[in-house]
């Protein structure tokens, strides 16, 4: 196979491409021969040289031959190309090994040139890739920073620009599904971690209420005309001048809201926080303490249910739909069921006036904060007007305490004064005319006509009047009202308190004549002040009275009827003093000797009833004539007693006789005790007792045809004991006055018995002789 044969025909057809344009070429050759260098083909192009110049070769030759001059200088020519070409060869030889020479280093720098090419695309690939995770990077970094802040809303936005914008662009990236999987997990970590602070932030309000109610109950006490007593913890507090928003930091509970907002549990989360607020409301509407009945407790229990509301109120102001006006307003009917209840049952348990006063102010402080805040507070005004009821009761109690002690340490006797200011120190508002002038010196010293208890009983009521109209302070009542409310109180302490007191007392055991006189006195002129106690009502209130429709007081009757259970009791202890005087006598219905004087105890009854009786002239209604008939009846009573006692076995004239001469000295009281008193019906109520005495016919003091005419049954019965008594006497007397006597006196017991009743028999008695 020839040469041309194993080359390439592509190369084949380049070299002769080549050696055309060397032929054709007037410029240089470097261009070809470069072109031959470079591609690997100077053996096979030498080898295509030679032979072309050996087909020149021939060609000469033949031209050479035709032309052989020509031939011969054109080898002579070629002869000199020859050496050129040599000389040429040797060059090119000399310049390809120079060019060798330097393309080493150019391939070296080629190489590196390469390889710092390849590194500059990677760092551009991975500068581009670094672009693309960087944000990723610092987003997550962010993310990671925002939770260890607690900045959980900032933390989803973050999360979820991971999520939907820049984790997509990346998810060829291993670390691009580690945090994948890592977001389900931080999203749940949020939400633990704001349901955490949730709960921190509910139980800072909790034990806040209580301070923001103080401060809040404290702007409507600066704003109105009520007083309350604060709490000296929390009295002069620089937290007490901060709002809600500085005292409490809703942010955790934005937050929350925000979190699950955006995790799409809004719904979930509502319910949630409603759920915790109202199991606190029924942990903070649950009293705590008020049964010791404490102040400070009450005062704590208002304070956190306002603090409980204005939060909730904060909150429905500050956020859009996580409470509503409707939940709160159910909170509300639930904390006014329980706030009733409670109140209600406080109140009736509060051992003093001025506690019941002092949480009445602090309900009515409660009721116009809650007011404020739009809530409807008209059951509790309902309770505080049932609540007045307990605190009048509560007064009367106490107030029944001040009049035992009144009554109790008065001395009962007139007060004395020595001058005009010792007068006026005593009367002081006191209504009193006296009967003297009291400007002129002479008519002191002067005595009043009732003691002391008088003016203090009187200052007691207006003290009460006063207490009493405290409660209806800030209550929003109106003038007739008010006036119709602290008169009802005031007839309840009249009719009811001071009634009881007076009854009371009167029964006391230690009161003597004289104190029950002075205290029927007393009445006298406490009775008369009940009319300026009517204007000093009206006074306070400042009712306009048209006399009609007004509440009057009840004191007239209250103090009149004392004044007769006064008087009563004056005769009860007159007639007790009467027996025991009674309880002295010592009859000796057969004695053996007449006595012509009283017995000595007669003697001091009567003039112990005469003292008494002096002492009752100066009180009115007659009360003296009455204690006069009353003591006559019961001495009446007391002496027939005597005559129908069965301890009387039997009597004689001389027994009879002593027992007239005490029964003539009480006739003769009887005729001229008191003046004013008609002297016969006190005589004829001793009348009886003289008719049963028998010995007015065995004197022989003989009386009209009805003179016995009030004998009754117990008559006869002495006129058997003086038959019995005297026959037994005489029965074995031989003495012609005895037998005289005995006939006297079955003439008597014969004239006597057609006055008894012809259905009465003589008593089966059995007579020791």
């Amino acid at each position: 196979m020839s040469e041309r044969d194993r080359l390439p025909q592509s190369h084949v057809t380049h070299i002769d491409h080549l050696l055309t344009e060397i032929e054709s070429s007037d410029g240089p050759l470097s261009p070809t021969l470069r072109a031959v260098y470079e591609n690997n083909l100077d053996e096979e192009f030498n080898q295509k040289l030679q032979n072309r110049v050996k087909t020149y070769d021939k060609d000469i030759e033949r031209l050479c031959n035709y032309h052989y001059h020509g031939f011969i200088e054109s080898v002579s020519e070629l002869l000199r190309v020859k050496t050129d070409v040599r000389n040429l060869k040797s060059n090119i030889t000399g310049s390809n090994l120079a060019l060798q020479e330097s393309g080493k280093q150019l391939l070296t720098k080629c190489e590196d040139l390469i390889r710092l090419r390849k590194i500059q695309r990677n760092i551009i690939v991975t500068i581009e890739a670094l672009q693309k995770c960087l944000p990723v990077l610092e987003l997550y970094a962010k993310l990671n920073e925002q939770m260890e802040k607690k900045r959980f809303y900032p933390a989803l936005k973050t999360l979820e620009l991971l999520e939907h914008q820049h984790l997509p662009h990346i998810d060829s990236y291993r670390f691009t599904e580690m945090m994948k999987e890592c977001i389900p997990v931080i999203t749940k970590n949020i939400e633990l971690a704001s349901k955490s602070d949730l709960q921190d932030f509910l139980e800072n309000i909790r034990h806040k209420s209580e301070l923001i109610g103080s401060m809040s109950m404290r702007e409507t006490e600066t704003h109105s005309s009520l007083n309350i007593v604060h709490d000296k913890a929390t009295e002069n507090s620089e937290e007490e001048e901060k709002s809600v928003q500085d005292l409490v930091d809703f942010s955790p509970l934005y937050r929350c809201l925000h979190t699950h907002t955006v995790l799409g549990s809004r719904e979930y989360f509502e319910m949630y926080y409603r759920e915790q607020r109202e199991n606190q409301a029924r942990l903070v509407l649950q009293p705590q303490g008020i049964q010791n009945e404490s102040l400070d407790s009450y005062r704590s229990y208002f304070h956190q249910i306002v603090g409980f509301f204005v939060v909730e109120n904060t909150v429905l102001h500050t956020t859009r739909g996580l409470v509503t006006r409707n939940t709160i307003q159910l909170l509300w009917d639930l904390a006014l069921q329980k706030i009733t209840s409670v109140v209600r049952v406080q109140f009736l348990h509060c051992k003093d006036s001025k506690t019941i006063l002092d949480v009445k102010e602090l309900m009515v402080c409660f009721c116009n904060t809650l007011a404020g805040y739009g809530f409807s507070v008209s059951k509790l005004h309902d309770i505080l007007m049932e609540a007045s009821d307990a605190y009048n009761d509560k007064l009367l109690t106490e107030w029944k305490d001040k009049f035992l002690i009144i009554f109790q340490s008065d001395n009962y006797t007139p007060i004395t004064v020595n001058d005009n200011k010792d007068y006026w120190r005593n009367i002081e508002e006191f209504p009193f005319k006296p009967s003297k002038d009291i400007t002129r010196k002479d008519s002191y010293p002067m005595t009043l006509p009732f003691s002391s208890l008088v003016l203090n009983v009187y200052k007691e009521i207006k003290r009460f009047i006063v207490t009493s109209v405290k409660f209806a302070d800030n209550l929003n009542l109106s003038l007739t009202d008010i006036d119709d409310k602290l008169r009802k109180s005031t007839n309840d302490l009249l009719t009811k308190t001071l009634t009881d007191v007076m009854d009371e007392f009167v029964e006391k055991p230690f009161l003597h004549l004289s104190q029950l006189t002075q205290l029927s006195h007393n009445t006298v002129y406490l009775e008369k002040a009940c009319g300026n106690l009517e204007q000093y009502i009206s006074s306070i209130t400042g009712a306009v009275s048209d006399g009609i429709h007004v509440t009057r007081l009840y004191g007239t009757s209250t103090f009149s009827d004392a004044r007769q259970k006064a008087e009563d009791r004056i005769y009860i202890l007159l007639n007790k003093k009467l027996d025991e005087f009674f309880d002295l006598a010592n009859y000796d219905w057969t004695a053996t000797e007449g006595r012509h004087r009283p017995s000595g105890y007669m003697d001091d009854l009567l003039a112990y009833l005469r003292d008494a009786l002096s002492t009752l002239i100066s009180l009115p209604n007659n009360v003296a004539i009455s204690a006069c008939i009353s003591s006559c009846k019961h001495i009446c009573e007391r002496l027939k007693g005597f005559l129908k006692s069965d301890e009387i076995k039997q009597i004689n004239v001389n027994g009879l006789k002593h027992f007239k001469e005490d029964l003539q000295v009480c006739l003769e009281f009887a005729k001229a005790p008191l003046p004013h008193v008609n002297s016969i019906s006190l005589t004829t109520t001793f009348l009886e007792v003289e008719q049963r005495d028998a010995t007015v016919i065995v004197v022989g003091k003989v009386r009209t045809t009805n003179a016995f005419c009030l004998v009754n049954y117990s008559a006869n019965i002495i006129l058997v004991w003086i038959k019995e008594g005297e026959g037994r006497k005489t029965i074995f007397s031989f003495k012609r006055a005895d037998r005289d006597r005995k006939k006297f006196y079955e003439n008597l017991i014969r004239r006597l018995k057609p006055m008894c009743p012809s259905n009465v028999t003589e008593p089966d008695r059995s007579v020791e002789s």
